[in-house]
């Protein structure tokens, strides 16, 4: 558990300069979305997750994909193709994976 005051410091320390009120504002959207829960101890509010960090990562990524790129992988992909990101050991690694899910 970790509260507000906690978590700005933590993230300041890691280079990140986020101001006590994001993190607020960002622990309360993660609470309307059901990934964290506060409970009060005293007059403090403490935050704690209730998913998988993996459920969390998955949830945000398919977000971005709808938001983005209309639920798109391939639009997705398409777009780092154009500005030509992929290195030639990145394309085998996607080509094996692809080989992978397509069994």
């Amino acid at each position: 558990m970790v509260n507000i005051a906690e978590l700005t410091s933590i993230l300041n320390e890691k280079g990140k300069m986020w101001a006590y009120q994001t993190v607020a504002t960002f622990l309360k959207s993660l609470e309307k979305k059901n990934m964290i829960q506060s409970c009060k101890k005293g007059k403090i509010l403490y935050y704690f997750p209730i998913v998988p960090e993996e459920k969390y990562k998955t949830k945000t990524t398919e977000n971005f994909l709808n938001t983005h790129f209309s639920g798109s992988l391939k639009n997705f992909l398409i777009a780092f193709t154009d500005s030509k990101h992929f290195t030639a050991k990145e394309l085998k690694e996607l080509r094996e994976w692809f080989d992978s899910i397509d069994k």
